[in-house]
């Protein structure tokens, strides 16, 4: 079942469509994939079930035989069998638990890895429509519930279910007629648990729904803390996720009420059947007469065939129970499941076709030939869009928000698809290439340098992981950075925090400079790279920026004017349209829109020093 998203829809509102088969099928394949192991826990799990079924025969032995002969060398003999059966028990009970419980782990390892790498490779449509702390929820809570279900409780009430038939057929064996009124009670049994099995599933459904949001709520206030605190929101914020988290509260609390009263309900139908045993079994040996078949269906009845069968009884009952407490897991497990196979089924917006082939070394041509493209639900940015990079030169596009830049990064990296015309790359479409060589072959530098938990050298050296120490420091040296990382407290080895908090955002910027220099990408890309960086700091990367673009196509989207005046071309985009192009001096001769928008950061900027 695999679908592409809609990206209107949030995706804990989506109707999922997965039956428990279907569910119960996919989540046993990863199992499966251990055959081994499987193998030996059916092996096990059957020697279990063996010793189950037989010692109640041996207890009756003992009581009907044994004991009413006064041989105490044949009550030794039968004593010591018993022992040894439950030690023989025990061992493969241990051992079904330890290699289901391996097992169940690593199929867990397994869907955590698969849908971690399958979100990597989803389109930039998939994660700018899914909140981060739902898709958290995913890779945690929701796999937390699977696990319970694969780390053995899945295999072993599948056991259940067969200790269920073999005690049965035993108990059928040793006399019809005690067999048949203790298994009375069976239809009710069932009738219940079919009533609680729909209650439950929706249950945990919603709880599955409300920690999801919980999640959420929690990873956008931790990120967002630093606003929340400027607009004394932390009261208000508080106040939004008591009304989330008195929603997971309740719903956990209504399943835990349909649980509450599912499993009372099964142990008193439960004990119905040892009463019964108790009954009719004393009822058969008052009158042995009373529903009387053959000897052979109905032998004569005896004290060690009433405690076998309230021995069997209790077995048959208690697989039951183990097998009514998996339908409450299981279906918050499948609430679970089926949230993470939606995302696991939902296809990238963004593939590489069949025959793609990886990009070869590149010269840096890179063509717009007429594209038209708009994000999903809205009009077109670009509209028969067309523009021409020829190798090495370096073009600055500039415009007011929402005129397109930032679409023209995404379309030529791909992290979208054109929907009308092409972008080219040395006359190859960025369609019959795949993503991986593509991007290989391209450096992006964003306004926000998004830096991961490591040291200053672990981030630098991010795309190229096997830079050496003088390379590393080369590129600092290329962009005028060496110093500012060196001042730090350990330099390179610094620790740099999540998303890079412990250092400055010109700091940040500095080690994503480098980090792309290091990785020599034939085309460069700077999307408002400089704007987080103070006056002083740009000054000293001014020499190093010229480093960066040196010898590369690269396309530099600006907010600050004043850096890009030495671009090979101005393109100055408005509503999606090219409206001027050309060098800094020309474009300023002409007066016209690139003149209005320098002339609105210049002048405040002249009238601060003034003053």
């Amino acid at each position: 079942m695999s679908r592409t998203l809609d990206s209107a829809d949030d995706p804990d509102a989506r109707t999922y469509e997965y039956s428990d088969s279907t569910l119960l099928i996919r989540m046993v394949k990863y199992l499966f994939a251990y055959r081994r192991l499987f193998a030996t826990v059916i092996v096990l799990t059957a020697v279990t079930i063996i010793l189950s079924v037989w010692s109640p025969f041996v207890l009756r032995q003992a009581i009907d035989v044994d004991f009413v002969s006064g041989d105490m060398h044949s009550v030794a003999l039968t004593t010591l069998l018993y022992v040894v059966l439950q030690a023989f028990a025990w061992i493969a009970t241990y051992g079904s638990g330890y290699l289901m419980t391996l097992m169940g782990q690593r199929a867990v390892y397994d869907i955590r890895q698969q849908l971690y790498c399958h979100l990597q490779e989803m389109s930039e449509e998939f994660h700018d429509h899914s909140s981060s702390g739902r898709i958290i929820s995913r890779l945690t809570n929701d796999i937390d519930r699977m696990s319970e279900l694969l780390g053995g409780e899945l295999i072993n009430t599948f056991a259940q279910v067969f200790v269920v038939f073999a005690i049965g057929w035993a108990m059928f064996v040793a006399d019809l007629r005690l067999a048949l009124v203790s298994l009375a009670i069976i239809p009710i049994l069932l009738i219940t648990t079919v009533y609680f099995r729909k209650v439950m599933r929706e249950a945990y459904r919603r709880t599955r729904k409300t920690i999801s949001t919980v999640t959420s709520n929690l990873a956008e206030s931790i990120s967002g803390a630093k606003v929340t605190k400027s607009f004394a929101r932390e009261k208000t914020s508080a106040e939004i996720f008591a009304g989330y988290n008195e929603a997971d509260y309740q719903s956990n609390v209504d399943a835990g009420k349909a649980q509450a009263a599912f499993f009372p309900v099964v142990r008193f139908i439960s004990a119905l059947g040892v009463a019964i045993v108790l009954f009719f079994g004393s009822w058969f040996i008052l009158d042995p007469s009373f529903l009387y078949i053959n000897p052979v269906l109905t032998p004569v009845m005896t004290i060690g065939t009433i405690v076998m069968f309230v021995q069997f009884s209790d077995r048959f009952f208690r697989p039951i129970l183990t097998i009514a407490q998996f339908y409450t897991d299981v279906q918050s497990a499948f609430a679970g499941g089926e949230r993470v196979f939606s995302i696991l089924d939902t296809e990238s917006a963004i593939q590489d076709s069949p025959d793609a082939l990886p990009m070869p070394e590149i010269k840096g041509h890179v063509r717009f030939n007429n594209v038209t493209f708009g994000y999903t639900g809205g009009t077109a940015v670009l509209e028969n869009f067309n523009l021409d990079i020829q190798p090495g030169d370096a073009i600055a596009i500039v415009g007011d928000t929402g005129a397109g830049k930032t679409t023209i990064v995404n379309l030529l990296n791909r992290f979208y698809d054109v929907q009308r015309g092409s972008i080219q790359i040395d006359e190859i479409d960025v369609r019959s290439v795949t993503q991986r060589s593509l991007h290989s072959r391209i450096g992006l530098v964003l306004q926000d340098a998004f830096l991961f938990m490591g040291t200053v050298r672990d981030n630098i050296r991010y795309g190229h992981q096997d830079a050496t120490e003088e390379e590393i420091i080369a590129a600092l040296d290329a962009i005028g950075a060496r110093r500012i990382i060196e001042n730090l407290d350990k330099g390179l080895d610094t620790e740099v925090g999540e998303r890079g908090a412990r250092l400055s955002e010109g700091e940040r910027q500095l080690v994503s400079f480098a980090r792309v220099l290091l990785a020599d990408p034939r085309i460069l890309i700077l999307d408002e790279a400089t704007s987080s960086i103070d006056i002083y700091t740009e000054h000293a990367i001014q020499k190093g920026m010229r480093v960066l673009l040196r010898g590369r196509t690269s396309i530099v989207i600006a907010h600050r004017l004043s850096t890009i005046v030495n671009a090979d071309r101005i393109v100055v985009l408005e509503h999606g349209k090219i409206v001027e192009s050309g060098r800094h001096a020309d474009l300023m001769q002409k007066r016209g829109k690139y003149y209005s928008l320098y002339d609105l950061q210049i002048r405040p900027r002249a009238l601060q020093r003034t003053v």
